[in-house]
Protein backbone atom coordinates (compact mmCIF):
# COMPACT_ATOMS: atom_id res chain seq x y z
CA UNK A 1 0.00 0.00 0.00
CA UNK A 2 1.33 3.42 -0.95
CA UNK A 3 -0.49 6.71 -0.61
CA UNK A 4 -0.32 9.56 -3.08
CA UNK A 5 -0.10 12.75 -1.03
CA UNK A 6 -3.15 15.00 -1.01
CA UNK A 7 -2.32 18.61 -0.19
CA UNK A 8 -4.21 20.52 2.46
CA UNK A 9 -5.35 23.05 -0.15
CA UNK A 10 -6.82 20.32 -2.37
CA UNK A 11 -8.65 18.75 0.57
CA UNK A 12 -10.00 22.11 1.74
CA UNK A 13 -11.38 22.84 -1.73
CA UNK A 14 -13.13 19.46 -1.86
CA UNK A 15 -14.48 19.98 1.65
CA UNK A 16 -15.82 23.42 0.71
CA UNK A 17 -17.72 21.97 -2.25
CA UNK A 18 -19.06 19.19 -0.04
CA UNK A 19 -20.38 21.72 2.48
CA UNK A 20 -22.29 23.43 -0.34
CA UNK A 21 -23.80 20.13 -1.53
CA UNK A 22 -24.97 19.22 1.97
CA UNK A 23 -26.31 22.75 2.48
CA UNK A 24 -28.53 22.53 -0.60
CA UNK A 25 -29.61 18.99 0.24
CA UNK A 26 -30.75 20.10 3.69
CA UNK A 27 -32.37 23.24 2.33
CA UNK A 28 -34.53 21.16 0.00
CA UNK A 29 -35.31 18.72 2.81
CA UNK A 30 -36.49 21.58 5.05
CA UNK A 31 -38.94 22.88 2.46
CA UNK A 32 -40.36 19.39 1.95
CA UNK A 33 -40.53 18.44 5.65
CA UNK A 34 -41.35 21.62 7.55
CA UNK A 35 -43.33 19.66 10.14
CA UNK A 36 -40.17 17.77 11.08
CA UNK A 37 -37.93 20.77 11.73
CA UNK A 38 -38.50 20.52 15.46
CA UNK A 39 -35.10 21.91 16.46
CA UNK A 40 -35.47 25.10 14.46
CA UNK A 41 -37.37 27.06 17.13
CA UNK A 42 -36.97 30.76 16.29
CA UNK A 43 -33.73 30.41 14.32
CA UNK A 44 -33.38 31.97 10.90
CA UNK A 45 -33.06 29.53 8.01
CA UNK A 46 -29.32 30.14 7.73
CA UNK A 47 -28.76 29.62 11.46
CA UNK A 48 -30.87 26.48 11.43
CA UNK A 49 -28.92 25.11 8.48
CA UNK A 50 -25.67 25.84 10.30
CA UNK A 51 -26.71 24.36 13.64
CA UNK A 52 -29.51 21.83 13.79
CA UNK A 53 -30.87 20.94 10.36
CA UNK A 54 -28.65 17.90 9.86
CA UNK A 55 -29.51 16.62 13.33
CA UNK A 56 -33.24 17.01 12.62
CA UNK A 57 -32.76 15.18 9.34
CA UNK A 58 -31.12 12.25 11.15
CA UNK A 59 -33.79 12.22 13.84
CA UNK A 60 -36.69 12.11 11.39
CA UNK A 61 -35.36 9.86 8.63
CA UNK A 62 -35.56 6.07 8.62
CA UNK A 63 -32.21 5.61 6.85
CA UNK A 64 -30.57 9.05 6.84
CA UNK A 65 -27.15 7.91 5.66
CA UNK A 66 -28.65 5.98 2.78
CA UNK A 67 -30.76 9.00 1.82
CA UNK A 68 -27.63 11.15 1.72
CA UNK A 69 -25.89 8.57 -0.46
CA UNK A 70 -28.63 8.91 -3.04
CA UNK A 71 -27.02 12.26 -3.88
CA UNK A 72 -24.15 11.41 -6.22
CA UNK A 73 -21.90 14.31 -5.20
CA UNK A 74 -22.30 13.47 -1.51
CA UNK A 75 -21.73 9.75 -2.11
CA UNK A 76 -18.57 10.36 -4.14
CA UNK A 77 -17.07 12.52 -1.40
CA UNK A 78 -17.83 10.10 1.43
CA UNK A 79 -16.55 7.15 -0.60
CA UNK A 80 -13.36 8.88 -1.80
CA UNK A 81 -10.01 7.14 -1.46
CA UNK A 82 -7.30 8.00 1.03
CA UNK A 83 -5.31 9.70 -1.73
CA UNK A 84 -8.01 12.41 -1.75
CA UNK A 85 -7.75 13.02 2.00
CA UNK A 86 -5.30 15.24 3.85
CA UNK A 87 -4.02 13.62 7.06
CA UNK A 88 -2.46 15.69 9.81
CA UNK A 89 1.29 14.88 9.77
CA UNK A 90 1.43 14.65 13.58
CA UNK A 91 -1.84 13.11 14.76
CA UNK A 92 -2.83 11.33 11.54
CA UNK A 93 -6.36 12.74 11.79
CA UNK A 94 -8.08 13.31 8.41
CA UNK A 95 -9.14 16.84 7.52
CA UNK A 96 -12.92 16.57 7.20
CA UNK A 97 -15.57 19.12 6.35
CA UNK A 98 -17.74 20.06 9.33
CA UNK A 99 -20.79 18.52 7.66
CA UNK A 100 -18.90 15.30 6.94
CA UNK A 101 -17.75 14.95 10.54
CA UNK A 102 -21.31 15.59 11.72
CA UNK A 103 -22.63 12.91 9.38
CA UNK A 104 -20.25 10.30 10.82
CA UNK A 105 -20.90 11.36 14.41
CA UNK A 106 -24.68 11.42 14.03
CA UNK A 107 -24.60 8.04 12.27
CA UNK A 108 -22.60 6.69 15.23
CA UNK A 109 -25.52 7.60 17.52
CA UNK A 110 -27.90 5.35 15.60
CA UNK A 111 -28.80 1.90 16.85
CA UNK A 112 -27.67 0.18 13.66
CA UNK A 113 -23.94 -0.58 13.60
CA UNK A 114 -24.17 -0.79 9.83
CA UNK A 115 -24.46 3.00 9.86
CA UNK A 116 -21.33 3.37 12.00
CA UNK A 117 -18.50 4.23 9.58
CA UNK A 118 -15.43 2.87 11.40
CA UNK A 119 -12.75 5.19 12.80
CA UNK A 120 -14.33 8.40 11.44
CA UNK A 121 -16.44 9.35 14.46
CA UNK A 122 -16.15 9.82 18.20
CA UNK A 123 -18.36 8.31 20.86
CA UNK A 124 -21.69 10.11 21.41
CA UNK A 125 -20.50 11.33 24.84
CA UNK A 126 -17.73 13.26 23.08
CA UNK A 127 -20.07 15.01 20.64
CA UNK A 128 -21.94 18.28 20.81
CA UNK A 129 -25.71 18.21 20.32
CA UNK A 130 -25.29 19.28 16.70
CA UNK A 131 -22.91 16.39 16.02
CA UNK A 132 -19.59 18.20 16.13
CA UNK A 133 -16.64 16.61 17.89
CA UNK A 134 -16.38 18.37 21.26
CA UNK A 135 -13.16 20.24 21.96
CA UNK A 136 -11.16 18.49 24.66
CA UNK A 137 -10.80 21.84 26.40
CA UNK A 138 -14.55 21.69 27.14
CA UNK A 139 -14.28 18.39 29.04
CA UNK A 140 -14.80 18.51 32.82
CA UNK A 141 -11.65 19.23 34.82
CA UNK A 142 -11.62 15.75 36.39
CA UNK A 143 -12.04 13.84 33.12
CA UNK A 144 -8.47 12.68 32.63
CA UNK A 145 -9.55 9.24 31.44
CA UNK A 146 -11.68 10.83 28.71
CA UNK A 147 -9.09 13.40 27.72
CA UNK A 148 -6.30 10.84 27.54
CA UNK A 149 -8.09 8.39 25.31
CA UNK A 150 -7.19 6.59 22.10
CA UNK A 151 -10.73 7.11 20.85
CA UNK A 152 -10.05 10.81 20.32
CA UNK A 153 -8.01 10.13 17.18
CA UNK A 154 -8.60 8.43 13.83
CA UNK A 155 -5.36 6.41 13.93
CA UNK A 156 -5.96 4.94 17.38
CA UNK A 157 -9.71 4.32 17.62
CA UNK A 158 -10.67 0.67 18.18
CA UNK A 159 -12.26 -1.16 15.27
CA UNK A 160 -15.98 -1.91 15.27
CA UNK A 161 -17.94 -4.91 14.01
CA UNK A 162 -17.93 -3.62 10.43
CA UNK A 163 -14.14 -3.97 10.30
CA UNK A 164 -14.40 -7.49 11.69
CA UNK A 165 -16.97 -8.42 9.03
CA UNK A 166 -14.80 -6.95 6.26
CA UNK A 167 -11.70 -8.86 7.38
CA UNK A 168 -13.70 -12.03 7.99
CA UNK A 169 -15.14 -11.97 4.48
CA UNK A 170 -11.68 -11.60 2.93
CA UNK A 171 -10.19 -14.44 4.96
CA UNK A 172 -13.06 -16.94 4.76
CA UNK A 173 -12.92 -16.60 0.97
CA UNK A 174 -9.60 -18.48 1.13
CA UNK A 175 -11.28 -21.66 2.44
CA UNK A 176 -11.02 -24.51 -0.06
CA UNK A 177 -10.73 -28.28 -0.01
CA UNK A 178 -9.36 -29.44 3.34
CA UNK A 179 -8.59 -25.88 4.45
CA UNK A 180 -11.15 -24.10 6.60
CA UNK A 181 -10.63 -20.49 7.61
CA UNK A 182 -12.62 -19.86 10.78
CA UNK A 183 -13.05 -16.13 11.32
CA UNK A 184 -16.04 -15.63 13.59
CA UNK A 185 -17.17 -13.63 16.59
CA UNK A 186 -16.64 -15.31 19.91
CA UNK A 187 -13.55 -16.76 21.55
CA UNK A 188 -10.83 -19.25 20.79
CA UNK A 189 -12.21 -22.03 22.98
CA UNK A 190 -15.55 -21.87 21.14
CA UNK A 191 -13.81 -22.28 17.81
CA UNK A 192 -11.67 -25.17 19.06
CA UNK A 193 -14.74 -26.98 20.37
CA UNK A 194 -16.39 -26.54 16.97
CA UNK A 195 -13.32 -28.03 15.26
CA UNK A 196 -13.20 -30.99 17.63
CA UNK A 197 -16.86 -31.79 17.02
CA UNK A 198 -16.34 -31.50 13.29
CA UNK A 199 -13.38 -33.89 13.44
CA UNK A 200 -15.36 -36.42 15.49
CA UNK A 201 -18.02 -36.38 12.77
CA UNK A 202 -15.39 -36.89 10.05
CA UNK A 203 -13.86 -39.73 12.05
CA UNK A 204 -17.21 -41.47 12.35
CA UNK A 205 -17.74 -41.01 8.61
CA UNK A 206 -14.39 -42.68 7.89
CA UNK A 207 -12.78 -39.59 6.37
CA UNK A 208 -9.06 -39.57 5.64
CA UNK A 209 -6.43 -36.91 5.09
CA UNK A 210 -5.30 -33.99 7.20
CA UNK A 211 -7.68 -31.11 7.83
CA UNK A 212 -6.28 -27.60 8.25
CA UNK A 213 -8.01 -24.95 10.32
CA UNK A 214 -6.84 -21.35 10.33
CA UNK A 215 -8.58 -19.54 13.19
CA UNK A 216 -8.91 -15.85 13.92
CA UNK A 217 -10.61 -14.98 17.20
CA UNK A 218 -10.33 -13.20 20.50
CA UNK A 219 -8.36 -15.16 23.07
CA UNK A 220 -10.93 -15.45 25.85
CA UNK A 221 -13.60 -13.56 27.79
CA UNK A 222 -10.88 -12.58 30.24
CA UNK A 223 -8.47 -11.39 27.55
CA UNK A 224 -10.07 -9.95 24.43
CA UNK A 225 -6.93 -9.52 22.33
CA UNK A 226 -7.09 -10.93 18.79
CA UNK A 227 -4.84 -13.77 17.68
CA UNK A 228 -4.53 -16.36 14.93
CA UNK A 229 -3.97 -20.10 15.06
CA UNK A 230 -3.31 -22.93 12.64
CA UNK A 231 -4.53 -26.34 13.80
CA UNK A 232 -3.73 -29.50 11.82
CA UNK A 233 -6.05 -32.42 12.58
CA UNK A 234 -6.12 -36.05 11.45
CA UNK A 235 -9.63 -37.56 11.34
CA UNK A 236 -8.18 -40.83 12.66
CA UNK A 237 -7.44 -39.01 15.94
CA UNK A 238 -10.11 -36.33 16.38
CA UNK A 239 -9.25 -35.62 20.01
CA UNK A 240 -5.72 -34.26 19.61
CA UNK A 241 -4.06 -32.10 16.92
CA UNK A 242 -1.14 -33.17 14.76
CA UNK A 243 0.41 -29.70 15.00
CA UNK A 244 -0.61 -26.30 16.37
CA UNK A 245 0.79 -22.84 15.61
CA UNK A 246 -0.39 -19.76 17.50
CA UNK A 247 0.24 -16.19 16.37
CA UNK A 248 0.14 -13.10 18.54
CA UNK A 249 0.81 -9.56 17.34
CA UNK A 250 2.47 -7.62 20.16
CA UNK A 251 6.06 -6.45 20.04
CA UNK A 252 8.30 -8.66 22.13
CA UNK A 253 11.91 -9.65 22.51
CA UNK A 254 12.25 -12.77 20.40
CA UNK A 255 12.33 -15.67 21.16
CA UNK A 256 10.32 -14.98 24.33
CA UNK A 257 6.61 -15.77 24.30
CA UNK A 258 4.10 -12.92 23.91
CA UNK A 259 2.31 -11.63 26.97
CA UNK A 260 -0.91 -13.48 26.09
CA UNK A 261 0.82 -16.89 25.95
CA UNK A 262 -0.89 -18.28 29.05
CA UNK A 263 -4.29 -17.47 27.56
CA UNK A 264 -3.44 -19.41 24.40
CA UNK A 265 -2.33 -22.41 26.44
CA UNK A 266 -5.36 -22.30 28.73
CA UNK A 267 -7.93 -22.18 25.91
CA UNK A 268 -6.28 -25.07 24.07
CA UNK A 269 -5.93 -27.09 27.30
CA UNK A 270 -9.65 -26.66 28.01
CA UNK A 271 -10.42 -28.49 24.76
CA UNK A 272 -7.52 -30.87 24.15
CA UNK A 273 -6.10 -31.42 27.65
CA UNK A 274 -2.97 -30.25 29.43
CA UNK A 275 -0.64 -32.19 27.12
CA UNK A 276 -1.38 -29.73 24.32
CA UNK A 277 1.02 -27.29 25.97
CA UNK A 278 3.91 -29.42 24.75
CA UNK A 279 2.65 -29.28 21.16
CA UNK A 280 1.82 -25.61 20.66
CA UNK A 281 4.43 -23.64 18.70
CA UNK A 282 4.80 -19.88 18.92
CA UNK A 283 4.58 -18.30 15.47
CA UNK A 284 3.94 -14.76 16.69
CA UNK A 285 4.86 -11.69 14.68
CA UNK A 286 5.98 -8.71 16.80
CA UNK A 287 4.14 -6.05 14.81
CA UNK A 288 1.95 -4.24 17.33
CA UNK A 289 3.47 -1.52 19.46
CA UNK A 290 2.78 -1.87 23.17
CA UNK A 291 0.85 1.19 24.34
CA UNK A 292 2.79 3.13 26.95
CA UNK A 293 1.01 5.51 29.31
CA UNK A 294 2.37 8.97 28.71
CA UNK A 295 2.52 8.62 24.93
CA UNK A 296 0.10 10.90 23.06
CA UNK A 297 -3.07 8.86 22.41
CA UNK A 298 -2.63 9.07 18.63
CA UNK A 299 0.58 7.06 19.03
CA UNK A 300 -1.34 4.15 20.54
CA UNK A 301 -1.52 1.08 18.33
CA UNK A 302 -4.99 -0.49 18.10
CA UNK A 303 -4.40 -2.08 14.70
CA UNK A 304 -4.48 -5.68 15.93
CA UNK A 305 -7.37 -6.59 13.54
CA UNK A 306 -5.22 -5.75 10.53
CA UNK A 307 -2.13 -7.56 11.82
CA UNK A 308 -4.15 -10.68 12.60
CA UNK A 309 -5.89 -10.57 9.23
CA UNK A 310 -2.51 -10.41 7.51
CA UNK A 311 -1.28 -13.43 9.50
CA UNK A 312 -4.49 -15.36 8.83
CA UNK A 313 -4.22 -14.79 5.08
CA UNK A 314 -0.54 -15.80 5.08
CA UNK A 315 -1.23 -19.05 6.93
CA UNK A 316 -4.09 -19.89 4.59
CA UNK A 317 -1.96 -19.20 1.51
CA UNK A 318 0.86 -21.44 2.77
CA UNK A 319 -1.56 -24.31 3.44
CA UNK A 320 -2.86 -24.07 -0.12
CA UNK A 321 0.51 -23.67 -1.83
CA UNK A 322 2.87 -25.69 0.37
CA UNK A 323 1.07 -27.97 2.84
CA UNK A 324 4.21 -30.07 3.33
CA UNK A 325 5.93 -27.04 4.82
CA UNK A 326 3.08 -26.59 7.30
CA UNK A 327 3.21 -30.27 8.33
CA UNK A 328 6.95 -30.98 8.26
CA UNK A 329 8.76 -27.65 8.06
CA UNK A 330 10.62 -26.11 10.98
CA UNK A 331 9.05 -23.30 12.95
CA UNK A 332 11.56 -20.86 11.47
CA UNK A 333 10.82 -21.99 7.91
CA UNK A 334 7.09 -21.42 8.38
CA UNK A 335 7.79 -18.09 10.08
CA UNK A 336 9.91 -16.85 7.17
CA UNK A 337 7.34 -18.07 4.62
CA UNK A 338 4.72 -15.96 6.37
CA UNK A 339 6.95 -12.88 6.31
CA UNK A 340 7.41 -13.26 2.56
CA UNK A 341 3.64 -13.11 2.12
CA UNK A 342 2.99 -10.30 4.63
CA UNK A 343 4.35 -7.58 2.37
CA UNK A 344 2.39 -4.79 4.06
CA UNK A 345 4.51 -5.21 7.17
CA UNK A 346 7.81 -6.81 6.06
CA UNK A 347 10.57 -5.66 3.75
CA UNK A 348 11.77 -7.93 0.89
CA UNK A 349 14.69 -8.97 3.14
CA UNK A 350 12.09 -10.12 5.74
CA UNK A 351 12.88 -7.42 8.27
CA UNK A 352 9.96 -5.58 9.83
CA UNK A 353 9.16 -2.27 8.17
CA UNK A 354 9.85 0.99 9.95
CA UNK A 355 7.24 1.84 12.60
CA UNK A 356 6.21 5.02 10.76
CA UNK A 357 5.68 3.06 7.53
CA UNK A 358 3.51 0.55 9.39
CA UNK A 359 1.44 3.39 10.88
CA UNK A 360 0.88 4.85 7.41
CA UNK A 361 -0.14 1.46 5.99
CA UNK A 362 -2.62 0.93 8.80
CA UNK A 363 -3.97 4.46 8.39
CA UNK A 364 -4.76 3.65 4.75
CA UNK A 365 -6.39 0.38 5.81
CA UNK A 366 -8.51 2.29 8.32
CA UNK A 367 -9.73 4.77 5.73
CA UNK A 368 -10.38 1.93 3.29
CA UNK A 369 -12.49 0.11 5.89
CA UNK A 370 -14.68 3.19 6.25
CA UNK A 371 -15.03 3.48 2.50
CA UNK A 372 -16.02 -0.20 2.35
CA UNK A 373 -18.95 0.48 4.70
CA UNK A 374 -19.99 3.43 2.53
CA UNK A 375 -19.80 1.26 -0.59
CA UNK A 376 -21.95 -1.43 1.01
CA UNK A 377 -24.58 1.14 1.95
CA UNK A 378 -24.35 2.65 -1.52
CA UNK A 379 -24.89 -0.81 -3.00
CA UNK A 380 -28.09 -1.10 -0.96
CA UNK A 381 -29.23 2.26 -2.28
CA UNK A 382 -28.52 1.24 -5.88
CA UNK A 383 -30.26 -2.12 -5.48
CA UNK A 384 -33.37 -0.57 -3.97
CA UNK A 385 -33.58 2.13 -6.62
CA UNK A 386 -33.44 -0.46 -9.41
CA UNK A 387 -36.26 -2.56 -8.00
Amino acid sequence: MHQLICTRETAEAANYNFEIEVHWFLRNWIFQHESETLLRFDQSLDDYLSNNALRDFFLHSVHPLKQLLQQNSIACHLERGADEVYFDPTSGDPLLAQAEQRIYNLAHRMDSERMHVPFRSVQPAKQTEAGDTANIATYPADSESIRYNSGNHFTSRPANGNVFDENSKQCIAKSAGNLSVVFERGFLEDRLLDIKQRMIALHEAGAQGYQYFVICSRHSPQEGHFGASLVIMDPSNPHFPVRVFVCDTLLKDLPHHPRWWNHFIAEYANVFGEAIGEVIEDLSHPLQKVNVKGDPPYRHDWDCPYYVTSMTKALADIVMTNPDLIVNGSLNEVYNAMKTLMQDYYQPDQTIKDRQDIKEINRLKRWSSGSEVIRNLLSDVTSNSSC
